[in-house]
């Protein structure tokens, strides 16, 4: 009977699983003319002998992935930078979304791989400060919980017995302690070495591009989930070079 009872939790369980839903934003080019080009809706605009050619590309943690390519049709060298691109959430009347207080309005520029990276850096360097000093209080409180234990074996006053269990409790929690601590670093570490990597091989970085010549890759703008509508836009040119795109949710088992 029980094994039957647990048959059915597991059976339960895993249809519970397999009901669950996730939501996936999804942004389509609106107002211009596109073209499908594996699997993606591509736009394209040239202004300035600068030809800006982007898709949506998805979604990595906060962010929303452009894939763009940068084309230098001018005569001079042009220096390109994510930061050059500007990512502005609009509500459903195309307006650009503003603060619940309306003191200010929603804008995001794109994200350096190169910035992250050094703060990676940095983060690495702080957990690794840390476990250390996590360590040295582990250690105090295991030795000082077992100094205690010995001091008060062979003892059986009340006191000497209140202070073994005090001394026990330490030692526990020192055990414990030490557990959690490396098990929240080797967790913190792993995800701080995948999103390196991922920074890493990211090439659309500040890059000089010589005339005749092209930088593509992804540009990562922060995400709003409340747009109904967002603007990609590139900056480097003397008027921006915008493109509109419809924003929803898609449900997902």
């Amino acid at each position: 009977m029980k094994s039957f009872q647990h048959c059915t939790i597991v059976l339960f369980l895993l249809f519970l699983t397999s009901c669950a839903s996730t939501k996936v934003m999804r942004l389509k080019p609106v107002e211009q003319e596109s073209i499908f080009d594996g699997g993606k809706q591509i736009v394209k605009q040239e202004r300035d002998d600068i030809k800006i050619v982007a898709s949506y590309d998805g979604q990595y943690q906060k962010y929303m992935i452009f894939d763009v390519e940068v084309f230098n049709n001018t005569s001079q060298p042009l220096t390109v930078s994510p930061k050059d691109f500007l990512f502005t959430p609009l509500d459903e009347n195309k307006q650009t979304l503003q603060s619940l207080d309306g003191k200010y309005v929603y804008s995001y520029e794109g994200v350096e791989p190169q910035e992250q990276m050094n703060l990676i850096r940095r983060e690495i360097a702080f957990q690794e400060s840390k476990i250390k000093r996590a360590r040295v209080v582990n250690t105090v409180l295991f030795v000082g919980g077992i100094a205690a234990l010995i001091a008060s074996s062979g003892r059986y006053t009340e006191s000497a017995w209140k202070t073994a269990r005090v001394a026990e409790t330490v030692v526990q929690v020192a055990q414990v302690k030490r557990i959690i601590d490396h098990e929240n670093f080797y967790s913190r570490m792993n995800k701080l070495e995948h999103d390196g990597k991922m920074w890493q091989q990211e090439n659309f970085r500040t890059t000089t591009l010589l005339p005749g010549t092209s930088i593509r890759g992804g540009v990562f703008l922060e995400a709003n989930s409340h747009a109904k509508f967002v603007q990609l836009s590139y900056q480097g040119t003397t008027n921006p070079i915008n493109f509109l795109f419809e924003q929803w949710f898609e449900v997902r088992r």
